[in-house]
């Protein structure tokens, strides 16, 4: 048996910003990172940070946060986001963070607010 899995790369013009994040289950740290690449497969930036332990899904959050700020301050407007978790995706997608209880979420959809193209 045989997975694959590769990154493909954004139109020109373009960043792609890949975030995950994880918690470990024997130990009480989480770990988030992440990697900004242009539309040649360059990478621009890369960031890790570690955490006492978290729930999963603000782990996810923060994770694309971090890379979102990132991406921000570097400037850059047209950006690709991957992420591999579902419901984090569809909360982004239908708006549901804005009036969420978790305050990462709230952050996120503030900065997703912002003037991206």
């Amino acid at each position: 048996m045989s997975f694959l899995s590769s990154w493909s790369p954004p139109e020109t013009g373009w960043f792609k910003l890949n975030s995950d994040g994880v918690v470990s289950i024997i130990g009480q740290s989480a770990s988030i990172g992440g990697v900004l690449r242009d539309s040649n497969a360059n990478w621009l930036r890369g960031y890790t940070m570690s955490f006492d332990k978290k729930l999963a899904f603000k782990v996810e959050i923060r994770a694309m946060l971090e890379g979102l700020f990132i991406t921000w301050e570097k400037g850059l407007r047209k950006v690709e986001v991957e992420c591999d978790n579902t419901l984090l995706i569809e909360l982004i997608l239908s708006g549901g963070g804005a009036n969420s209880s978790l305050v990462e979420l709230r952050l996120l959809h503030q900065l997703l607010r912002r003037r991206w193209e």
